[in-house]
């Protein structure tokens, strides 16, 4: 072949390499979060799986700068990689289109904000322990967030979708503005003409309910749960004039915890002293330098961390002990993680009984109060001994 045979080609290569990536990068690009949800939500239905699942796995699932990356290790879930390619979403055939779909994912990671709104929804501490919390009862019993055949009464087979008497008969069918259909928590299995029809094991908003011993431990830890004020030696977010650990306003006290997250500042030292006579002047000031210090400090052997800026920290010597801080919000080891660890484990637990709901509500509750308990009897002694120590020292 001569020279410009040669640069022809060449050219030619690098033309068909451009509109391979155009191709992928477009292809990625232009996709939405209603494409990433429908292809969930059908992963799951191959699965045998209710639509909702846990927050953790519909984050990673339904996140494309994630699954790619996923898919290019070779780490993704089979279901998901086929669902996404009987879709039209998976990985292309050449190295060029999928260089272009990897750009083109993390642009339009950056133009939606799909990666930011992981942080947007861990940012508060109570959001962060649900979904660690339906994560651990997922992993504890799969089966909360699966479907079960439903049974022929009469023949004692699956029910099919041409059982429609049948079916009417066991009250699956629900008629809605002159058409017939399943009612709510009833799927076909698959698309075949005679699919099994499945009913999902447990309603989504008990499944829920099962967060709410983890999100008392985490509410209780942060000083949120004392609605007619301020948490022990702090001033209430609404504080009244005569008192400013009081408030002048419950439901507008509740409502900027309940929703915001907002706690009152600490009482100056000498109001302060007279709930906290352990603590000394030293160790307040103390306590006030390091939630303001962002100096990154990752050795946690000097008894003090600091990672991205102030956006995690630790201490083992906060004015309720070792004590964690995330975005500024701080949880005590002995009275927020402890209590959380609590009612996680003892969810764990009761979700593996004979009655998922009842026994990982109970569980948690049960949890919750020796975790509680626990963490108060350690708090309570860590408090005597640094008083006593500190009387030692004049």
């Amino acid at each position: 072949m001569d020279r410009n045979g040669t640069i022809r080609n060449i050219l030619g290569n690098m033309n068909r390499v451009r509109k391979d990536f155009t191709e992928g990068f477009s292809h990625d690009y232009g996709k939405g979060r209603e494409d990433e949800q429908v292809a969930f939500y059908e992963a799951r239905r191959r699965q045998g799986k209710q639509k909702e699942g846990p927050r953790l796995t519909s984050m990673l699932a339904t996140n494309p700068t994630i699954y790619r990356i996923r898919e290019a290790l070779g780490v993704a879930d089979p279901d998901y990689v086929e669902a996404r390619k009987d879709m039209g979403m998976g990985l292309m055939d050449n190295k060029s289109k999928v260089s272009g779909q990897i750009l083109g994912t993390l642009a339009a990671d950056v133009t939606q904000d799909t990666t930011r709104s992981v942080y947007w929804l861990l940012n508060a501490l109570q959001a962060t322990g649900g979904v660690i919390n339906e994560a651990v009862l997922a992993k504890a019993n799969p089966n909360l967030y699966g479907k079960t055949a439903v049974i022929n009464e009469d023949s004692g087979d699956p029910l099919r979708k041409k059982d429609r008497q049948q079916a009417r008969s066991q009250g699956i069918y629900e008629e809605v503005a002159g058409k017939e259909r399943l009612k709510r928590g009833y799927s076909y299995a698959d698309d075949s003409e005679d699919p099994q029809i499945l009913k999902r094991n447990f309603e989504p908003g008990h499944i829920a309910s099962l967060a709410i011993p983890t999100g008392i431990a985490i509410n209780n830890g942060l000083g949120l749960l004392t609605p007619g004020g301020g948490a022990e030696g702090y001033y209430a977010v609404l504080p009244s004039e005569d008192d400013p650990t009081k408030t002048s306003n419950m439901l507008g006290e509740i409502a900027l915890k309940y929703v915001m997250g907002r706690t009152g500042n600490m009482l100056p030292y000498e109001e302060f002293k007279k709930v906290r006579p352990d603590i000394t002047p030293e160790e307040y000031r103390a306590y006030k330098a390091f939630k303001y210090d962002k100096k990154e400090d990752w050795n946690p052997l000097d008894g003090d961390m600091t990672i991205g800026a102030g956006a995690l920290k630790f201490t083992n010597e906060g004015l309720h002990g070792p004590e964690v801080q995330f975005l500024g919000r701080s949880l005590p080891v002995t009275t927020g993680v402890v209590p959380f660890a609590g009612a996680l484990a003892g969810g764990a637990l009761g979700v593996r009984t004979g009655r998922p709901i009842l026994g990982g509500f109970g569980g948690g509750m049960a949890g919750l109060a020796a975790g509680t308990a626990s963490g108060n009897l350690l708090e309570e002694e860590r408090r005597r001994r640094n008083q006593a120590e500190n009387e030692l020292k004049g």
